[in-house]
């Protein structure tokens, strides 16, 4: 059995393709996955027994040329994995969103192969609006997305996370925190994503200094450089690998919307306070929590709100969530879900 699958770019793309592929790999499936030169597929691993990777980009805030440039490049890749498709003929094909998937689904159309898609925003990206046309089922992480969508043949079941992480969250908090060597008190950790945010790292820090009875962990990405005198209750990493112990040894967590983080969070039953990305297409960061604060189990700032003062107040008052209650929202069973879907839906006669 064979599987294709694309979707990267960014880890919002990638890290659930890695997490469905995982899953394929046990049920026995020889996987294919397509992605581009220039994305974070190029710089990590993928358990696939084919990793093919394109010199192609994204159409959307191109100039004229730009654009044209773009959309030939996609068009010539996607007539190339088309006969890849011809020669490996694989039982379906599984695209997460972005540009790196247009190419392998186009090609799935052209050549009849079965093709699904998965979804991770709350708002779709223009791909899988495009894709789902054609798709056999599409997998959404948000009831909110279905709006977007043919009702009949989308499937709600979450975001595949990867097992490394729902295995690091799985600690016991106060050995994550022995781990990484803090004290055992209520804990805050605060992220700005993958790019990091320069605003949270630098609340995060005045928070310390003014809360010593809390203990902070700051992930200031590779653009917030390390500041030379930290508080003694802070822990400030530019990169941590293992953000699942992070999220373990958290009582709160402070973060942008990404669909990853915030199901991430959800998973590990920790109280989020989001701040959505301001400029992410559609507003999808906002929408992608802006549910969850309707059931109760997070607050919601935008980044023109936030100021030390109101991120205190929530930080102080939100510390007694029931964590049950936030891992009834989420489905740590996605990837299992999502072959358990494409199996029945393959094999019908």
């Amino acid at each position: 059995m064979k599987a294709f699958l694309a979707g990267g770019g960014t880890g919002g793309h990638f890290y659930p393709a890695l997490s469905v592929s995982q899953e394929l790999k046990k049920r026995g499936f020889e996987i294919f996955y397509f992605g581009t030169e220039k994305g974070i597929e190029a710089k990590n691993d993928f358990p696939a027994d084919k990793k093919i990777l394109y010199p192609i980009t994204g159409v959307r805030g191109k100039n004229l040329i730009g654009s044209i440039k773009a959309s030939t490049g996609l068009i010539k890749t996607a007539l190339k994995i088309s006969k890849i498709i011809k020669e490996e003929k694989p039982d379906f094909s599984l695209c997460f969103g972005g540009y790196t998937s247009l190419p392998l689904g186009i090609a799935s159309f052209l050549t009849g192969t079965p093709l699904f898609i998965h979804e991770q925003n709350s708002v779709p990206s223009y791909t899988n609006r495009f894709l789902s046309k054609f798709a056999r089922e599409i997998f959404i992480t948000f009831e909110y997305s279905r709006q977007f969508f043919p009702d009949k043949k989308t499937v709600l079941t979450g975001l595949p996370v990867r097992e490394s992480v729902l295995k690091d969250i799985s600690i016991p908090k106060q050995k994550a925190r022995q781990i990484l060597g803090i004290k055992n008190r209520k804990t805050v950790l605060i992220f700005g994503g993958s790019q990091g945010s320069k605003k949270l790292s630098e609340t995060g820090l005045k928070l310390a200094e003014k809360l010593p009875d809390l203990q902070f962990i700051i992930i200031g990405g590779k653009h917030f450089k390390k500041p030379e005198n930290l508080p003694e209750n802070t822990l400030f990493f530019s990169y941590y690998e293992r953000i699942g112990i992070l999220y373990a040894a958290s009582d709160i967590v402070v973060s942008r919307a990404g669909a990853a983080s915030t199901y991430e969070i959800l998973s590990a039953g920790k109280f989020g306070i989001f701040v959505p990305y301001p400029y992410a297409a559609s507003d999808h960061q906002y929408y992608n929590v802006k549910w969850l604060e309707e059931e109760g189990v997070c607050r919601v700032v935008r980044e023109e709100e936030l100021d030390f003062d109101l991120l205190k107040n929530i930080i102080l008052s939100g510390t007694n969530m029931n964590p049950e209650k936030i891992k009834t929202l989420v489905k740590t069973e996605a990837s299992g879900i999502i072959a358990d879907r494409i199996l029945d839906e393959i094999h019908k006669k």
